[in-house]
């Protein structure tokens, strides 16, 4: 019998009925699956588990792999890649190390006779060999922040749909870049081909593999791994048959300069060596743990709690190695690697508590505009920054004699501000030029 019109669209409302029902039992039964009674829920969600939300919980699920062929044609549309929320303080905590990258001294060295200054500038120069001082950590924030917000960059990726492998090549491509614009800034630095391995930019291009190799794995492994990179740096240096009777932390005499000299057949100036990227992985590995956690849903009390307790941990630790291994910057020891670890952390701390939990954060504006192409103003200052200084004075000398000092200084702050306007028109433009 042929249904009439009115029988056909009763048919037509009977059966929207029961797919609304159908989808309804099933939306409630997505957050009853662990129900003590639902015994056939609970099944099918240890088939099925709910995933985490946020960074964490793509990093954690892109581990799984990609999905299986019925899962595939059962969700043909992909879906959109969720929000993800930038962190104020990250992007402070970066423009902050990178203005200090560039506009250290800060002019301040026109006042080098003055006695009252010398505790400051003490601390704007480099330790010669054993010891920190705040200079000393200006490396370390820096690749410790690059470690900082790989998860959330990789996070983005994948929630896009795009693989391990794919992302594996990125990552290679863009190490390799970095390399190559090191040297090219190293090269114009020394005005001829120069091939150093111990510049920033190649130095992270090591450690930002590493890291993402570790990236998806648990915060334990990846820990564990920077660990272990710093035992076999230590290793190497200790059990180096060349070391001497003053054992094996020697400036000019130790492992990293015999490396150097046998295999690249020369030593860097400044008594550095190639191998500390080997130990200094350690800081960009634990700027990805604490990423994950900065990104993460916890509350700011149990990360602040985290970041405190992980900080003060750490340079205790490494003050305790200090006797056995130096705290060396320029080998980067592993106590080294433990203290500016610690300090990054607790630095970082302060930043994201005042700029993120207390949200005063307009006054770290221009340090958000500074570090949003922080690759592009170190290579900008890498490789004008001679140009610069040599240019600035022409428009302050003629006023020495009469302000004495404050006319280099002066042209000091010239070339700082020339830097920091440049990163200002590409922040107001949103312009960010990446590698």
């Amino acid at each position: 019998m042929v249904p009439t019109t009115t029988q056909h669209r009763n048919l037509l409302r009977i059966r929207s009925r029961l797919l609304l029902h159908a989808r309804t039992h099933c939306f409630e039964a997505q957050y009853e699956w662990s129900s003590p009674g639902n015994s056939s829920l609970a099944h099918d969600a240890m088939l099925h588990p709910p995933q985490r939300s946020g960074i964490p919980g793509i990093l954690e699920n892109h581990r799984s792999g990609p999905k299986s062929i019925m899962q595939t044609q059962a969700e043909p549309h992909p879906q959109p890649a969720p929000a993800l929320e930038r962190i104020v303080s990250v992007d402070a905590f970066r423009g902050f190390t990178m203005f200090c990258m560039f506009a250290g001294p800060f002019g301040l060295n026109a006042f080098e006779s003055s006695s009252w200054l010398a505790p400051v500038l003490w601390q704007l120069e480099h330790e010669p060999w054993v010891g920190v001082r705040f200079w000393d950590l200006i490396q370390p924030f820096f690749m410790f922040i690059v470690g900082v917000v790989m998860p959330w960059s990789f996070a983005r990726r994948w929630a896009r749909g795009e693989t391990w492998q794919a992302s594996l090549v990125h990552v290679l491509k863009r190490a390799a870049l970095l390399i190559v614009w090191g040297l090219i800034a190293r090269s114009v630095q020394a005005q001829r081909p120069v091939i150093d391995l111990i510049n920033v930019l190649a130095q992270i291009a090591f450690t930002y593999t590493i890291a993402f190799l570790v990236l998806r794995r648990s915060w334990r492994f990846q820990l564990g791994t920077g660990l272990l990179l710093l035992a076999l740096h230590t290793l190497a240096y200790v059990l180096w048959a060349g070391s001497g009777a003053e054992g094996p932390w020697v400036r000019d005499a130790n492992f990293g300069q015999w490396l150097d000299m046998h295999v690249l057949g020369k030593n860097w100036g400044g008594s550095y060596a190639t191998i500390n990227c080997l130990s200094s992985a350690f800081n960009t590995i634990l700027g990805v743990v604490a990423g994950t956690l900065l990104f993460s849903k916890a509350s700011p009390q149990r990360k602040f709690q985290i970041f405190a307790t992980a900080g003060v941990v750490l340079v205790a630790a490494g003050l305790a190695l200090h006797p056995w291994i130096p705290v060396i910057k320029k080998i980067w020891t592993a106590s080294f690697a433990l203290v500016s670890g610690g300090l990054t952390l607790l630095a970082l701390l302060i930043f994201y508590w005042v700029c993120d939990v207390a949200g005063r954060h307009r006054w770290a504006t221009l340090f958000v505009a500074v570090g949003a192409n922080s690759i592009f103003i170190y290579l900008f200052h890498e490789i004008l920054g001679r140009w610069m200084r040599q240019t600035a004075p022409a428009f302050t000398s003629w006023a020495e004699p009469w302000i004495g000092p404050f006319a280099p200084f002066t042209a000091a702050w010239l070339a700082i501000a020339l830097q920091v306007y440049v990163c200002w028109w590409l922040y107001q433009r949103r312009i960010y030029l990446k590698l």
